[in-house]
């Protein structure tokens, strides 16, 4: 079975190049939380803790049925 890698699959994805492009992706499901503030407060911590067993949790599921994936780094905006 071979394993997913976002990173490496998307290249164009996770790297930037020195001049700015316009890069189309098809469509794609996140996982992701919301909020505003300072991203090192508690309230962060506690939402960036309850991210990683949910995105676990797919990813071994997924394992279990033949389509594993490496679970991408953490991105922000």
């Amino acid at each position: 079975m071979e394993k997913l890698d976002l990173s490496k699959t998307y290249k164009s994805y996770y790297k930037s190049k020195t001049k700015p492009e316009i890069v189309y992706f098809d469509a794609v499901n996140y996982l992701s939380i919301t909020g505003v503030g300072d991203p090192s407060g508690e309230k962060f911590a506690q939402k960036i803790s309850a991210l990683y067993p949910v995105a676990y949790t797919i990813k071994f599921e997924c394992k279990a049925l033949g389509k594993d994936f490496v679970v991408p780094k953490l991105e922000g905006l």
